[in-house]
């Protein structure tokens, strides 16, 4: 396992895998894409509309998610260069393990500064176990470690706040 996380602020992305090279982005583009992301938000709501030969409309719920998927980790403060273990488990709704994809990725802020692995997407069935081991340029930066898990095109993404200390 590799993680690659970006100094703070505005330097470059520091490399913890081989060969994987980014830059990080300009703040103000984040600042400009987030402020773009919030306009867009709400106002709409998912629910589908059908009119009857009465001339009534009734709502439909939206599809419910068909499954489950849940993130832990012993803490939300690992410590810097050791071993911290995290496991994702993915169940249908009646709690039977599902084949389901998984990538992880690093937040700062909400914008992707990192990700597990160089982006890696993994393939399992039911549950994912990994040893992530955060570097030292992760001390102090309050960071989500956000697990997005994929099951038959339907996408879940889990948020676990972290933030790296010192032994």
């Amino acid at each position: 396992m590799a993680l690659s996380i970006a100094n703070f602020p505005n330097t470059p992305l520091v490399q913890y895998d081989s060969d994987m090279r980014a830059k990080v982005k300009s703040p103000v583009l984040v600042a400009v894409l987030l402020v773009a992301l919030a306009a867009s938000c709400g106002g709409n709501k998912s629910t589908a509309e059908t009119t009857s030969s009465a001339g009534t409309i009734a709502t439909k719920p939206p599809p419910a998610a068909a499954f489950k998927a849940v993130f832990s980790a012993p803490t939300h403060h690992p410590v810097v260069n050791k071993n911290w273990p995290i496991m994702v488990t993915v169940t249908d709704l009646a709690d039977k393990p599902v084949a389901a994809m998984l990538q992880m990725n690093v937040l700062f802020a909400g914008a992707q500064v990192g990700q597990i692995d160089n982006g890696k997407i993994y393939h399992f069935v039911g549950r994912y176990h990994e040893i992530i081991t955060w570097p030292m340029d992760s001390i102090g930066h309050p960071l989500t470690l956000q697990s997005v898990v994929t099951v038959k095109s339907k996408k879940k993404k889990l948020l676990w706040s972290v933030s790296v200390v010192r032994k």
